[in-house]
């Protein structure tokens, strides 16, 4: 299995780099890795932090027309490659597609999980009306993940939930 570690955005410069969105919990991590996939390709990478996200040089990638070919794709790298998480960390792709409780209400499905820079990470929820959160260590999340659901504290959901009109 892969994890989604970056979102390139769009070209930088004129010689392929392209600037990404970091999935991870901060760019320094990304920087670390030294090959990814980009779709089925498993590619060698080189990344430098723009504290809120990186600048990456791929693997012949060499000219703003072939980065601009790669705008909105996602880098991965194999599971078992990924750092050992420690006790009650998990990966985005884990939590994506969880069903939300508030309590004992179920909200929706997990969608989206937005890297919030240098403020909380923002919760996407898909259901009756959509749905996104801060993710915020208030919100005492349960994450459980052989049952397909994570439960937070209805009362501080309802403190921060934002509702699509």
């Amino acid at each position: 299995m892969r994890l989604a570690i970056a979102k390139i955005t769009k070209p930088h410069g004129i010689k392929g780099e392209v600037r990404a969105s970091v999935l991870l919990d901060s760019p320094e991590l990304f920087c670390r890795v030294k090959s990814a996939y980009l779709e089925d390709v498993k590619v060698k990478i080189h990344a430098r932090s723009t504290g809120d996200g990186a600048i990456v040089s791929i693997q012949n990638v060499l000219t703003r027309d072939d980065a601009e070919l790669l705008r909105g794709k996602t880098l991965y790298v194999d599971r078992a490659d990924a750092d050992r998480l420690k006790e009650n960390e998990y990966f985005v792709d884990d939590l994506v597609g969880l069903t939300l409780f508030a309590g004992e209400r179920e909200i929706g499905k997990i969608t989206e999980i937005y890297k919030g820079g240098r403020t909380a990470d923002v919760i996407e929820i898909n259901g009756v009306k959509g749905v996104m959160i801060p993710f915020l260590k208030r919100l005492s999340a349960v994450v459980l993940p052989e049952q397909g659901k994570m439960i937070v504290d209805a009362k501080v959901f309802e403190e921060v939930a934002v509702y699509a009109d």
